[in-house]
């Protein structure tokens, strides 16, 4: 809601006293990087009341934001909060500049706690908070009792950095209509305060990893359901060798080659999930398998593995391979994980921008074969016994490796 010409910042806490500053609204006059021509879009502002500092680009914002600690953000804002690894660069820098503090009490530091988008789903012109510290569980809360004119009754989406969770107030002085405490990238402000907020609060919230959740949902500690989102996107695994026969002849040969393949998926949580964690075997993934099944009309598989016979040619004297080109298939969305009482301060959480590329079921793919002269060494090794034709197992039989996809999902809280 509009507020009067001046703006009131306070640093509050639980058991604390309030330290309150105010200043006038001219004293958040925007600035511009030198050379620019104009104002930029992003912008970001202490809330201990220092000035609206404003740049062309999301990634200058940042830079300054954080010191220079952060100078490689995404350009798009939309590409860095999808990040996770931006966003722990971010809560890296956070911890770097309390380090600083501690070890220089006169320096000043600046951190990240959160920023907050004109438009939803985190696009348009962005306002960067910072603060003194990160958010503790006995280090003071951080509040924003009028956010600066052109945010006041527009922000519509909004990130938490450095362990803060947010609340937005529609009315100046946290008062008015408000949300509930959310951590993570927010699509929308929500709970009717969309387009209204006037002031902020932030303060300290536990976030849990996907890893955790995903725990929970396969002990059954938490019921867990995926919904995908967009379209399926096809493409092929990479053609890789499954059979190979040595002709040590002076004439074409042609063997039956018996082979079997195994290709198995990936995903964009790999990583954190470790190696030993098979999702195809979990309920996770079930609830995956499942939710896919239901949208698009046919099966996903995590794994699957192919037998099947080839008529093999080999020219005298050369060696033959037959190669298999697995179909795949890539689709997301998200996990919403919920649980019957509060944990880490929520009842739901969301996994977002959970990616899986897997086997297509029933699929051979693109299956050929080639062949070439035999190397001298080749000939020694294979042809020494006097055998016409040599099979040999091939050196790959997995078409695809246990790297993961691009690391995309993000955790983020629901309703509290």
């Amino acid at each position: 809601m509009k507020s009067s010409s001046k703006k009131t910042v306070i640093i509050a806490a639980a058991g604390t006293s309030v330290l309150a500053l105010t200043v006038p609204i001219t004293a958040l006059a925007t600035t511009t990087e030198p050379g620019s021509q104009a104002a930029g879009s992003h912008c970001t502002v202490d809330v201990s009341g220092g000035p609206v500092q404003c740049f062309p680009t999301y990634r200058a914002a940042i830079a300054a934001a954080t010191d220079g600690r952060v100078k490689d953000a995404p350009l798009d804002v939309r590409t860095a909060v999808a990040n996770p690894a931006f966003q722990k660069k971010i809560d890296v820098a956070g911890t770097a500049a309390e380090l600083r503090a501690d070890a220089e009490p006169a320096a000043e530091s600046s951190v990240v706690i959160g920023t907050e988008y004109l438009d939803a789903n985190h696009t348009g012109k962005s306002m960067s908070f910072t603060a003194e510290s990160k958010c503790t569980p006995d280090g003071p809360g951080f509040q924003v009792d009028q956010v600066p004119a052109e945010f006041n009754d527009a922000i519509s989406s909004y990130q938490t950095f450095n362990d803060c969770q947010a609340r937005h107030f529609a009315d100046p002085g946290l008062k008015g209509d408000s949300t509930s405490w959310q951590i993570g990238g927010q699509l929308s402000v929500g709970d009717g305060v969309d387009n209204l907020t006037s002031s902020i609060q932030w303060n300290y919230a536990e976030s849990p990893t996907a890893a955790q959740l995903f725990a929970d949902c396969d002990e059954k500690i938490a019921t867990c359901k995926f919904e995908h989102k967009g379209d399926v996107t096809y493409s092929y695994g990479g053609v890789h060798e499954v059979a190979r026969a040595y002709n040590c002849t002076s004439i074409e040969q042609q063997k039956k080659m018996s082979w079997w393949d195994t290709t198995g998926g990936k995903n964009s949580l790999s990583v954190e999930l470790g190696a030993s964690y098979k999702i195809g075997n979990v309920l996770t993934g079930g609830e995956y398998s499942l939710s896919f099944q239901t949208t698009y009309g046919h099966e996903w598989s995590w794994e699957s593995r192919v037998a099947d016979e080839t008529d093999l040619t080999v020219p005298a004297g050369e060696v033959g391979w037959v190669n298999r080109n697995t179909k795949m298939q890539t689709a997301g969305g998200e996990y919403t994980v919920t649980y019957k009482d509060r944990k880490w301060g929520h009842y739901i959480w969301y996994v977002r921008d959970f990616v899986a590329t897997g086997p297509v079921p029933q699929e051979m793919g693109v299956v050929d074969w080639v062949s070439r002269p035999m190397t001298a060494a080749e000939k020694a090794d294979h042809c020494k016994d006097g055998t016409a034709v040599v099979t040999a197992t091939p050196k790959k039989t997995k078409a695809t490796s246990n790297k993961s996809l691009p690391s995309t999902a993000h955790v983020l809280s629901g309703p509290r």
